[in-house]
């Protein structure tokens, strides 16, 4: 289901290096470990933060330890008592001065030794999704650590507790992971970068996953652009929305998850400039329910305080030392801070830091063979992070793959889906 900002929440008041933070153990804001089961309920994807243009905080770039609270309730439009317990956000950091993270949190709680995005002056834009739990008082914090820097944000949808609004929303089904696009061979059909302007807009084939279309999750990465640009990912034959889900430099390789509505004729891909390859991988989509549905256990959304889970730095969750070419990084997410045994995938913040050379990381559900997908493309010598969801083993623990150099791995638990 595809919801308008005004008919989705509607509905809901109707009804009522870089820096890296470190840490030794598991870390987690104050405050109960682990929400509620939640729905799913998509929006058309709107700007709710943009400080260049003084747009939900005052004009100025965001200093060091400066918090920016988000009235995500008053954002969309509730009454007090239909709080979300997490929304999905696009979160871009615009003219970094200092190497820095930033992090975002329920308000109320204390700041978690956690980051969801890693800046450097080196580039001008960068951009993460982020999956976050809302405050009880329907507040969520972004904090930058040191220097100053623009922050902009794209909400994407949001979670409320099942049948708290008397509507079912939408659970979420994993995929079997599946490369859609990949312009530099014929995967997708698209052989040759996409290039910028609506004369380049590409109308890609979904049927293979989504026949009919829907909300789709998929790992979209940009690699050798020629410009500084965006990539924004939208119903085919619809005219481009004005958002992005992919923000890069010139030469920069950068992969975002995203929460992208195919249409019944595709998903349109477009850049607003330059020429860039683009790789589109598959990870699963949300399904609807209708008016009146019963959503059911399987696949509801938990949202979890932030929980550090692996930092190969600090020997937290694997040995330590950089896992190297062609390793597999066993990590074990469950039975951590509310998590429990049996959940069906989790939704991590992946960081790859102290790298030697570029490279990938793939994630998996351990033991499962190693797909033909990323979920992380980092650079030498630079922080990367990227947020994914990926299937869990039934003892508990996915995999990380990397099939060549040597780097650092960090992972946070941001929360995880019912089996």
């Amino acid at each position: 289901m595809r919801a308008s900002r005004a008919a989705a929440l509607a509905a809901l008041v109707l009804a009522a290096g870089t820096v890296l933070p470190s840490a030794a153990t598991a870390s987690a804001a104050e405050g109960p470990q682990v929400g509620v089961d939640s729905t799913w309920f998509p929006v058309s994807n709107y700007r709710i933060l943009d400080t260049r243009v003084g747009n939900g905080a005052p004009s100025g770039k965001v200093g060091p330890d400066g918090v920016v609270k988000l009235d995500i309730r008053k954002i969309l439009g509730l009454t007090s008592g239909a709080t979300p317990t997490a929304v999905v956000m696009n979160v871009t950091a615009v003219g970094a001065t200092d190497e820095s993270f930033v992090t975002a949190y329920p308000d109320g709680g204390a700041l978690p030794t956690v980051s969801n995005l890693n800046v450097s002056p080196a580039h001008q834009v960068t951009t993460n999704r982020v999956t976050v739990q809302v405050g009880t008082d329907g507040f969520v914090d972004l904090y930058n650590h040191v220097g100053n820097v623009h922050l902009v944000v794209d909400l994407q949808g949001f979670y409320t507790a099942k049948g708290a609004n008397g509507y079912p929303g939408a659970t979420f089904t994993l995929g079997t992971p599946a490369r859609l696009l990949d312009t530099r061979t014929e995967v997708g059909g698209h052989p040759g970068k996409l290039t910028g302007g609506e004369d380049g807009v590409f109308q890609m084939d979904v049927s293979s996953v989504a026949p009919g279309g829907g909300d789709l999750v998929v790992q979209a990465t940009v690699t050798e652009p020629t410009q500084s640009a965006h990539l924004t990912m939208y119903p085919a034959l619809q005219a481009p929305w004005r958002t992005s889900d992919v923000n890069f430099d010139a030469g920069q390789t950068v992969t975002n998850l995203s929460y992208v509505y195919a249409g019944r004729d595709g998903l349109a891909l477009y850049t607003n400039s330059g020429a860039t390859h683009v790789v589109i991988d598959y990870i699963g989509q949300f399904q609807n329910h209708g008016l009146s549905g019963d959503a059911g256990t399987h696949g509801l959304f938990v949202p979890a305080n932030p929980t550090r889970v692996l930092d190969t730095r600090k020997g937290l969750g694997a040995p330590q030392a950089k896992p190297g070419p062609g390793s597999t990084t066993r990590v074990k997410v469950t039975g951590l801070n509310g998590v429990p045994e049996g959940v069906a995938a989790v939704v991590i913040n992946l960081t790859g830091t102290n790298a030697d050379q570029d490279g990938h990381i793939t994630a998996l559900k351990a033991g499962d063979p190693v797909p033909g997908t990323s979920n992380l493309n980092y650079a030498a010598r630079q922080d990367t992070a990227a947020m994914t969801i990926v299937p869990v083993s039934a003892d508990g623990f996915i995999e990380l793959y990397n099939p060549h150099g040597t780097v650092d791995l960090v992972a946070d638990v941001q929360g995880y889906y019912t089996n």
